[in-house]
Parts: C-alpha cells; sequence; structure tokens
C-alpha cells in the first residue's frame, strides 16, 4: 500500500479529525543538511490489551484502523506470548530480551536492576537518540503518586532513555504533575471527565510526536517508545469514546456455568476477586473498546508525523502490548493467568519495503524475541545475555519457522507454563493439581484433563519439558571467559 493510500484508510477512523494532526512540519535535515540515513524504530506499547480487541485479529466491532493499516503492510505475529502476565516482569522481558529469572523482576514490585541493559542503552550506545513517554513500569510506583524520576529532577539517562516522561497507571509521574501545575481543576478528576487531550493517550503521542520532529530537526536516527497505560481499568475513557460502543454490540465472554469449579485454587480465588467487577460485562468491554479505539487515533497522530516528515519509509514500527485481560471470558478479569486473553498479546511489525506486506506468522513467538528482532532488523548487535531468538526472517521473508515449539510463561513462582500449538500444560510446584488441555479439540481449555485417566506418559513429557526450559531461563552471566 502506498503512502497516499495509507492514508485514506487511516482516515476512515471518524474520530481521527476530532483528535487532530501535531504541530507544523520541520525540516529533516542536520545543520550539513544531510538527513540521517540509519532507520529510525518506533516502539508502540499498549497495557492490559488483548489481541482480539483489534480489528487486524479479527474483532469486526473494534475501530482500530490504524493498527490495522500497520497490519495489513506489514507482518501480523498470531501466537506471540508474554514470560509472565504482570506488568513489570513483562516489560522487563521486552526491554531486555531476557527470561524472568535472568533479569530478576520476578513479579510487580521488583525494580529492574540498574545493571541490566535495555533496548535503549543498546541505540544509546550506538549513537541513536532514544526518547520515551508514557507507561514504562521498570521501577514501582505503588503507593499511586509517589515521586518518581522526571528530566527535571534526574539529571541522567532513565533505563537508556536520554529523554523520558513517565505517565504511570493511577496518574503517577510526570503526567500527574504536569496536569496538577498547568490544569489544577482536573488532577483529581476521573479520566472519563476530563478533556481527552488532557488524558495520558494524547499526552503521551504528543510527547512521541515532538520528540520524533526534534530527532528530524537535527538529521539524528531515533528509537522512540510510546506507552500507552490503557486499555488498563479501570476502563473509563473520555468523550467520545466513552459513548462510541453500544452494550449490545459487546461479544458476549467465553465461559461456562461452573467452570471454575474443578481447577486450580488460584483461578477460583481470581474469580472471587473480581466479582464487583463481573457485574456489567457487556458495559466494561464497550468502556475497553473506547480506551482502544483512543489509542488507535493517538497512533494515527504520530504515523501522519512520520508522514508528513517524510520519515516513514526509514522507520520501523513494532505494535505490542505487556500482556492482556480476561474481561470476564472464563469468570475472570485483568491478568496474571495463562489464558490466551491474559498471556497472548498483539505483535506487528512494519517497515515499507521491508517488512512482507500482509504477511501472518502461526508459528509460536515470545516476547523476549522482541529486542533481538527489533537490533537484527536495524543491524545491531544483542547486548550478551539475551535470551530470545531473533524473528527477523520472519518479517523480511517468506520463512515461517519460529524456532519455538512451546512458549514458557511463569507467575511470581506459584505456577509454571508450556504453551504449544497442541496443548497447553500448567504445572503448580508442590500441588496434586495443575492443568491440561488439549487445545486442538478444546481450543477454549474448558475441559481440564489433569486428572483424566491414561494422560501420565503425556503430563511426565511434559514435565521433563517444562523442567528443560525452566533451566534454560537461568541468567547466562556473566559470560564464561576460560575453558576451564
Amino acid at each position: 500500500m502506498n503512502r497516499l493510500s495509507r492514508r485514506q484508510f487511516v482516515r476512515a477512523s471518524a474520530f481521527l479529525t476530532a483528535v487532530g494532526a501535531a504541530g507544523p512540519t520541520l525540516s529533516v535535515a542536520a545543520a550539513d543538511g544531510k538527513p540521517s540515513d540509519r532507520p529510525n524504530v518506533l516502539l508502540i506499547m499498549t497495557d492490559q490489551h488483548r489481541k482480539d480487541a483489534i480489528g487486524a485479529y479479527g474483532n469486526p466491532v473494534i475501530k482500530t484502523p490504524n493498527l490495522d493499516a500497520l497490519a495489513a503492510t506489514g507482518v501480523r505475529f498470531d501466537n506471540c506470548w508474554v514470560q509472565h502476565a504482570a506488568c513489570m516482569p513483562s516489560r522487563a522481558c521486552i526491554f531486555t530480551g531476557r527470561y524472568p529469572m535472568a533479569h530478576r523482576v520476578r513479579s510487580n514490585g521488583v525494580p529492574l536492576p540498574k545493571h541490566e541493559t535495555t533496548l535503549a542503552h543498546v541505540f544509546a550506545n550506538n549513537g541513536y537518540r532514544t526518547g520515551g513517554a508514557g507507561k514504562f513500569h521498570f521501577l514501582p510506583h505503588y503507593p499511586y503518586r509517589s515521586p518518581l524520576p522526571m528530566m527535571e529532577t534526574h539529571p541522567e539517562p532513565y533505563y537508556g532513555f536520554q529523554e523520558f516522561h513517565l505517565g504511570e497507571d493511577g496518574r503517577s509521574g510526570e503526567h500527574w504533575v504536569w496536569l496538577k501545575r498547568n490544569h489544577p481543576e482536573y488532577h483529581e478528576v476521573p479520566d472519563h471527565k476530563i478533556p481527552f487531550k488532557l488524558h495520558n493517550s494524547y499526552w503521551s503521542a504528543s510527547h512521541t510526536i515532538d520528540f520524533i520532529r526534534r530527532s528530524a530537526d537535527q538529521g539524528e536516527p531515533f528509537f522512540a517508545f510510546c506507552s500507552f497505560v490503557d486499555p488498563h481499568h479501570s476502563y473509563n475513557p473520555p468523550s467520545p469514546y466513552k459513548e462510541m460502543y453500544r452494550k449490545e454490540d459487546m461479544p458476549a465472554p467465553i465461559l461456562e456455568a461452573g467452570e471454575l469449579e474443578d481447577k486450580p485454587p488460584k483461578l477460583q480465588a481470581a474469580m472471587k476477586r473480581r466479582e464487583g467487577v463481573r457485574d456489567d460485562v457487556a458495559y466494561n468491554r464497550t468502556q475497553y473498546y473506547g480506551e482502544v479505539t483512543f489509542i488507535d487515533d493517538s497512533i494515527g497522530r504520530i504515523l501522519n508525523t512520520l508522514d508528513e516528515l517524510d520519515l516513514r519509509d526509514n522507520t520501523l514500527i513494532v505494535f505490542t502490548a505487556d500482556h492482556g485481560d480476561m474481561l470476564g471470558d472464563h469468570h475472570l478479569y485483568f491478568k496474571g493467568v495463562a489464558y490466551p486473553q491474559s498471556a497472548s498479546v498483539p505483535l506487528i511489525v512494519n517497515w515499507p519495503g521491508r517488512a512482507r506486506a500482509g504477511k501472518v506468522v502461526e508459528g509460536i513467538v515470545q516476547e523476549i524475541d522482541i529486542m533481538p528482532t527489533i537490533l537484527d532488523l536495524v543491524g545491531l548487535d544483542p547486548p550478551a545475555g539475551v535470551q530470545g531468538r531473533s524473528q527477523a526472517k520472519l518479517v523480511t521473508s517468506s520463512s515461517a519457522e519460529t524456532g519455538h515449539e512451546y512458549a514458557y510463561i511463569e507467575h511470581a513462582d506459584s505456577d509454571f507454563t508450556l504453551r504449544s500449538l497442541e496443548w497447553r500444560f500448567t504445572y503448580y510446584p508442590g500441588k496434586d493439581y495443575g492443568e491440561l488441555y488439549d487445545l486442538q479439540h478444546d481450543p477454549n481449555e474448558f475441559d481440564n484433563l489433569w486428572d483424566e485417566p491414561g494422560r501420565q506418559k503425556l503430563k511426565m513429557e511434559l514435565t521433563n519439558k517444562l523442567l528443560a526450559r525452566i533451566v534454560a531461563t537461568r541468567d547466562p552471566l556473566p559470560i564464561r571467559e576460560k575453558p576451564y
């Protein structure tokens, strides 16, 4: 799809005009008049975003024309799995290319160690300008609105980012400070009652646009990270997105009455904790969809800026999420479980003329593959200790081999999961229960075969594979230097 047709496709969104394009076009020439010929990279991330809440992934209701266009002209991965379905461990995996046991962010509340080499470090060390805005979540921000680093108080780079503007959930970080300083009448007002141009999603996109414009004006290659805090609960987008969807149009949740009664206690407890949230699944979905469309419109603003600056063809764009949201499926909400609604995320790679337009990858990939794939595509070497596999060949060629038979998922030492295209196997250490699903015959994972007679051989095989994978997640650093 050429640039004109992509723009026409993007403008099919009814609210793109309302959101508006960013300011005036700037020159892309440096002081010597020469633009940078090194590829730029834009990594876009959402929080708690199920992959089926995107039109390109088969949703017939939701309006996501910009993400759909990126998928239609790029590569869509249908089986990307997180290594830990919670914000902080997952983001650490994406930015280091390492398993939780290696980077040591084993759960939320554990800061990413300062010695870890992030994707931003690699780009900064290779002459790129690095900037990010929105939700980073490399540090805990609980209790909400506790002090977090800002450029005015933290003069050094933040995990490799020379420029950073934190807008964490719970109105934590610089976004909340900015709102309090400049719009005090809204700083204690819920998100659905503030003007959309003051919302975190608009603010994060605006900072990203500003960073891209300034990088282009200096002729510098950039690594830009735009991370939206939504569609994280509390499911409360501002107007006009709050009113955009109707309850009667929402898909029914995937569930069966009493299905959790014979499942592990963790799932039963999770259901009980969310009893209040489950009161109106359809309404919650309308608000969740509204948050996603707001994000899509914000992404459209960034794409328009790349077009205006004539940077689109030289910019690698990667879109993903840190984990999903059960959103009422299986009587559950939020994250932290191995169902695909929680642990499988969208992954779209777009680079005009280089990424295979319209390609769909069915094979299993992992979120730790994102870092080495990005670096491989732009010609940079991954740092020592990276455990993910580059999937660059899948992006640029007809190859379908990902190198993964199984995806590995853990959750704060309480359970460990292997997923193939045929089986889901979840092991609870020290317990006499577990989960085993035949995905070919039971794709919705209703029928737990753990206690079914005749499954012992399969369970032993999968247990051995899981043990081997757990061992493989150990930190490979420091590198062995001598042969003794």
